[in-house]
């Protein structure tokens, strides 16, 4: 192969400490590690840093930009129709309309057919920061891509979308979260503070 190292076998360990310094692993993608949950959380993290270079100036984070666009792009939707267009849960939504709102990049007003709904719309500044934001973000999509040629990424494309498509049934807000669970004192005190059923 034309590259020093292969993607799936450790680089120069030479190499080690300078890698480290700059913050990158010494190690491609092991073989044991080929598997879809370790890599689909790697290529997460990558969109996220790429995508937060952008956003990070801003004070945007990714998801947070993510709600701008889509209320920009489907204009009255109200915060349940966002959330689930972008698979998160409302709370969260709710947060970042919230956010949003108050840096003066969206606007709710109340829907006269259910007073207790409030639809979203994009501020001038909102819709302005979105398009100039655009070309950056469709930028770092292709850069994210560049490891592929055209037709790799259609592919890659289509199959991930099969992907999601076939399992939306785990596609839920906080699917996979551990659940919060009630402190229980350790044993020893629990025995402590029992009633004495001795006279």
């Amino acid at each position: 192969m034309d590259s020093e190292y292969t993607a799936f076998e450790p680089r120069n360990l030479n190499n080690t400490r300078s890698d480290q310094a700059n913050g990158a692993t010494p190690f491609g993608v092991l073989s044991s590690h080929r598997v879809p949950a370790h890599l689909a959380r790697r290529f997460h993290q990558i969109c996220l840093g790429i995508s937060a270079e952008i956003l990070g100036p801003e004070n945007l984070s990714p998801i947070e930009y993510a709600v701008l666009a889509a209320i920009a792009d489907h204009a009255g939707l109200d915060q349940g129709g966002v959330a689930a267009s972008l698979g998160i849960d409302t709370s969260s939504t709710s947060q970042m309309v919230e956010r949003l709102a108050q840096r003066g990049l969206v606007e709710r007003s109340i829907d006269p057919s259910d007073r207790r709904a409030r639809l979203l719309q994009p501020t001038e500044a909102g819709a302005l920061l979105r398009l100039r934001l655009r070309p950056e973000l469709r930028a770092a999509q292709r850069r994210i891509m560049a490891a592929l040629s055209e037709q790799e990424q259609a592919t890659l494309i289509d199959l991930l979308v099969r992907v999601l498509e076939t399992n939306d049934a785990y596609a839920r807000p906080g699917n996979g979260r551990r659940k919060p669970q009630s402190k229980v004192a350790p044993v020893g005190k629990r025995r402590a503070d029992r009633p004495s059923t001795q006279p």
